[in-house]
């Protein structure tokens, strides 16, 4: 009879121990859902093009995300690619790559974070260098998922340190209020983001953020020193399932 009791009862105490370790774990953030969006693009630059974006996000295990972004028209095209992990409540690198061509023209860098040396690896043009990083660190893909995690969470201001052409450079962000935008997708309330750059420079970057969506971009508009700019305007999102 006690042998009978103990087998009824080991899978009763197996659900009550595993019971404190679930309902303690950190609920992951909805900007982790996965997504693709699918963008129209139009660069203005003395030399009009037009093309399309695609961003997507994929888990790939338990822990890590590969998020990619990826942009092409008749002369050019780029690709992003970060595999990203949830740590400490927050979205962190692992690895990033950046792929560009533009008239035959091609350019590759890689970078890698190892956080438990707290340094990261850039490779470009197969020379391989290392420089130190610190937790907050993030690349040029990452930390748009990071800013749209802050967004939700009623964040107005932002400033993250991006490994960005072998060095660490601060990128800062603000909110500047909410517009209605419209898009191939629909017409959205969405949040206004500037980024803040030098005083003495005649770039600008402006993004546009729909909570409707989950925080996606659904319009991004950046202008560069020397006049050339382009647009970004979400045309579809597909967030069940996507391929």
């Amino acid at each position: 009879m006690d042998v009978m009791r103990r087998i009824l009862l080991l899978p009763l105490l197996a659900v009550v121990c595993n019971l404190p370790l679930s309902l303690s774990a950190a609920p992951l953030p909805a900007v982790l859902q996965p997504f693709v969006a699918d963008y129209t693009i139009d660069w203005n630059g003395g030399l009009a093009m037009s093309g399309t974006t695609m961003r997507s996000l994929k888990q790939q295990t338990a822990t890590t995300w590969q998020f990619k972004s990826s942009a092409t028209s008749l002369l050019a095209g780029i690709e992003e690619t970060t595999q990203v992990e949830w740590h400490k409540q927050r979205i962190r690198p692992l690895n990033y790559q950046y792929r560009r061509s533009v008239l035959g023209k091609k350019r590759k860098v890689d970078i890698s974070f190892d956080w438990a040396k707290q340094e990261a690896t850039n490779t470009v043009k197969n020379k391989p260098w290392k420089m130190p990083v610190s937790d907050q660190v993030q690349d040029k893909l990452s930390y748009q998922l990071l800013l749209q995690q802050l967004l939700a969470e009623g964040k107005t201001e932002f400033e993250f340190d991006v490994a960005d052409g072998g060095h660490l450079k601060q990128y800062r962000f603000a909110v500047n209020g909410e517009e209605i935008i419209t898009a191939p997708i629909g017409k959205f309330n969405a949040v206004r983001v500037d980024r803040i750059h030098d005083e003495d420079s005649d770039r600008k970057t402006l993004i546009w953020f729909a909570p409707e969506l989950n925080y996606q971009i659904i319009k991004l508009h950046h202008v560069e020193d020397k006049g050339k700019e382009y647009t970004l305007l979400l045309q579809k999102l597909v967030t069940d399932n996507p391929p």
